[in-house]
């Protein structure tokens, strides 16, 4: 079963029950959207376009 931690936004799966105030059982598939990167980031990546290139050179 998926938890999600309404506090941090975390969220675990685990075979056992989970317990505490911000714990909460999760059901909806925003952790599968949040592991894929979008098509345009993943062609970003692909040309080496990324956020970390664009500061190449500028030290």
């Amino acid at each position: 079963m998926k938890y999600k931690n309404t506090k941090t936004g975390a969220i675990i799966e685990t075979s056992t029950k989970v317990s505490g105030e911000n714990w909460k059982p999760f059901t909806g598939k925003e952790s599968e959207e949040k592991k894929t990167p979008s098509k345009k980031q993943q062609a970003n990546k692909a040309e080496g376009d990324s956020k970390d290139d664009a500061q190449e050179g500028t030290e």
